[in-house]
């Protein structure tokens, strides 16, 4: 039976929803800016008038709550916020503090989409282009290479063609990534809400003694993902994994394919493969590294799989210091430029142009700006940073988190 039956179906829902949420109803009023028991909350709670989606998108970044929740699309039950607070996705607890970043951005990213609606139509038509790529097969491995041979196809990408920007590319599909520090045995996380249809997701990348090359990688990794819209919450890519976890073990063989397709790889040894035993294998593998963009583990892997190039010819530079490798093959100072970025923190691009537009029209707050930058403990900072670039706001409203 309800508990406010004089209430509209909606504003029970609404009741219902906020009863689970992490901040008490005095502190969300606060966040708001809203007197308590005032403003649009309060006509709201009372059923007298019913909320707009975007100040729906605003309470959900107030009250920690998915948007879907509040707007009755999805029971509490089934609320993501809840089940990280309850430690249900946070796997052995070494990664809480990363999903909740990551919940929070998802919230934000909600936000953010709620006031530009056309970059979530733009990057809805986008992705349901690259998921024609898709190929279903009941052998994981195999429809895993043929997604990244369609997939690339649908980049027009040449068969010996280098991947480039892969962050750019998923963050057109809508999925916002971010650069973190995180565990050691952890490479990257994809936190969704399944309550979303869109399949707005997060993707965060270790930064923590990572290379570029595994970034890459990992990348590719949470693509697959994407792509396949596999049914969980949250996935959590480690170094090492279940035998029977089939749903990562087909992104690890997606990555691999589309980043170094089988072809290529060939093609590749043919040119640039030692000639003769005397030749030595470290200059060419140290050259694949470079040429594909892979780490040292994933190029052994690689060529031992697609070109037949035995792993004990291999496993002598596998212990060699990477910089001794790339010296050998004169590639130090491209090594070094590629690494230049791979331990810095960083935001995601798509989301930061979003906020920016947002504060600069008076539509988010400074805070919103922070937790995008993950700066949240120095808005201060942040304010005075968005004032020197000349980021004024347009219209100064009272009415976001």
């Amino acid at each position: 039976m309800s508990r406010h039956p004089q209430l509209p179906a909606w504003a029970e829902r609404l009741h219902q929803a906020l009863a689970g949420a992490a901040a008490s109803i005095s502190e969300i009023y606060a966040a708001l800016g809203e007197p308590e028991n005032g403003g649009w909350l309060g006509d709201a709670l009372a059923g007298r008038v019913q909320p707009r989606q975007s100040q729906l998108a605003m309470l959900a970044v107030c009250s920690g709550l998915p948007l879907a929740v509040l707007a009755g699309d999805t029971p509490v039950q089934r609320s993501l916020a809840v089940a990280l607070r309850a430690g249900v996705l946070a796997t052995d607890g070494d990664i809480d503090v990363v999903a909740r970043r990551a919940e929070t951005s998802l919230r934000d990213l909600e936000l953010l989409l709620s006031w530009y609606p056309q970059e979530g139509a733009r990057t809805s038509a986008l992705a349901m282009e690259a998921r024609r790529a898709v190929a279903q097969d009941v052998y994981h491995k195999r429809a895993a290479a043929r997604t990244a041979e369609r997939l690339r196809d649908y980049l027009e990408l040449g068969d010996e063609e280098p991947v480039g920007d892969i962050t750019q590319f998923i963050e057109s599909l809508g999925a916002a990534v971010i650069f973190d520090s995180m565990p050691e045995t952890v490479q990257g996380i994809t936190l969704r809400d399944p309550a979303q249809n869109s399949w707005r997701s997060i993707v965060m990348v270790n930064t923590n003694h990572t290379w570029w090359g595994r970034q890459r990688f990992t990348l590719a990794h949470e693509l697959c993902h994407l792509l396949y819209q596999d049914d969980r919450s949250l996935f959590v890519n480690r170094k090492n994994y279940p035998d029977e976890n089939l749903q990562e073990i087909r992104a690890e063989v997606f990555a691999r394919h589309f980043l170094a397709p089988d072809f290529a790889v060939r093609q590749f040894w043919a040119e640039h493969g030692p000639k003769k035993p005397i030749d030595g294998y470290g200059v060419p593998l140290a050259k694949f590294m470079m040429r594909f963009g892979l780490s040292r583990q994933a190029s052994i892997k690689t060529l031992v799989e697609a070109a037949g190039v035995s792993r004990s010819h291999l496993e002598a530079y596998s212990r060699l210091r990477i910089s001794q490798l790339m010296q050998q093959a004169r590639l130090q100072d491209e090594w070094e430029q590629a690494c230049s970025a791979q331990g810095e923190k960083s935001a995601s691009h798509w989301m930061l142009s979003m906020a920016l537009d947002a504060y600069r029209d008076g539509l988010v707050s400074s805070e919103v700006v922070a937790r995008v930058l993950g700066r949240s403990e120095n808005v201060a900072g942040v304010e005075q940073e968005l004032e020197e670039a000349g980021y004024q706001q347009i219209v100064a409203s009272t009415d976001f988190c």
